[in-house]
């Protein structure tokens, strides 16, 4: 958290707007992550020129998903590709995402701190209009009584980069592709209730990083 707030307080020393220096930070992270994100994407065009050797590996042995899997594997290795390099740049930017969460509830001057028409509080969810419904009728009063734009904005670019990067419809189907793309939809109801009552400015963060 330190190490983010100090960062940060060098950006608002450049630009005085404590919004642009978290989007100033965003950059910085994204420019040090590069290799990774390189790295990650070149995987994955890897992965789908493979489509159809791996869509003839689960015919082949379609009653077997233990041989499958071994000569996925084996697959793999062959053409350098791995499937977990996509975790690594989401688990090096965790530390950071703590970090800058709990500079944002602890630093004094990000508490109403403007950025943009609608955002008064980088500290607090941006509340963009009141709640016309009773705040005791659950699941609405987790919600609150305010509407936060920013939570879904970033839902919905996470949903396009899913559609972006998900990769065609295997004949016949893989159950395993699909039950995994099942999953990543469910994560993103699951995002979004978790960035609901998020700071804005780690909303900002996400946001920026997302694009």
């Amino acid at each position: 958290a330190n190490a983010m707030l100090f960062v940060l307080d060098k950006f608002h020393s450049v630009v005085p707007n404590w919004g642009v220096a978290i989007l100033m930070l965003t950059v910085l992270v994204r420019m040090l992550m590069f290799p990774l994100s390189r790295k990650q994407a070149l995987s994955a065009v890897k992965m789908q020129a493979l489509k159809p050797e791996m869509d003839a590996l689960r015919e082949k042995y379609k009653n077997d998903k233990e041989k499958v899997g071994r000569a996925q594997m084996e697959l793999y290795r062959k053409h350098g590709v791995n499937p977990l390099k996509g975790c690594l740049p989401l688990l090096i930017q965790m530390p950071i995402f703590i970090g800058l969460w709990q500079g944002l509830q602890s630093t004094i001057e990000l508490r109403q701190a403007k950025f943009f028409g609608w955002i008064n509080n980088l500290a607090a969810p941006d509340k963009l209009f009141p709640f016309p419904w009773p705040e005791d009728l659950w699941p609405l009063s987790y919600l609150g009584p305010y509407f936060n734009l920013l939570p879904c904005i970033l839902i919905a670019l996470m949903l396009v980069q899913q559609k972006l990067f998900m990769p065609p419809k295997s004949d016949p189907p893989d159950p395993q592709m699909e039950m995994q793309q099942k999953m990543m939809t469910y994560m993103m109801v699951v995002f979004g209730a978790f960035f609901w009552k998020l700071p804005s400015g780690l909303c900002l963060y996400y946001i920026c990083s997302t694009s």
